[in-house]
């Protein structure tokens, strides 16, 4: 399924955003945006995310996880609860 602001599939979960007010940074998580169904959603960056070496890629040098910890905690198969807590791909505009 894409999203419906920027047309990227919603499972990518190394979508960055910036605040241009703030500052602040924004990734997407996946399974947030899934649960969504229409936008990606993002949460604060690197805040709501960890690391793992497991993770270390070109693209990713650091090993952030691609789910927030919220989602990570799941079980598997559960939706994401915690999705309405992010902001929507549209609201950077």
């Amino acid at each position: 399924m894409a999203c419906s602001c920027c047309g990227k599939k919603l499972n990518i979960g190394m979508i960055h955003k910036i605040d241009p007010t703030t500052g602040q940074k924004f990734k997407s998580c996946p399974h947030c945006s899934d649960a969504n169904e229409k936008e990606h959603v993002f949460h604060p960056y690197p805040a709501s995310f960890g690391k793992t070496p497991a993770r270390k890629t070109a693209r990713n040098p650091d090993g952030y996880q691609s789910y927030c910890y919220d989602c990570r905690s799941l079980k598997k198969g559960q939706i994401s609860h915690v999705y309405q807590n992010g902001r929507v791909c549209g609201s950077f505009k």
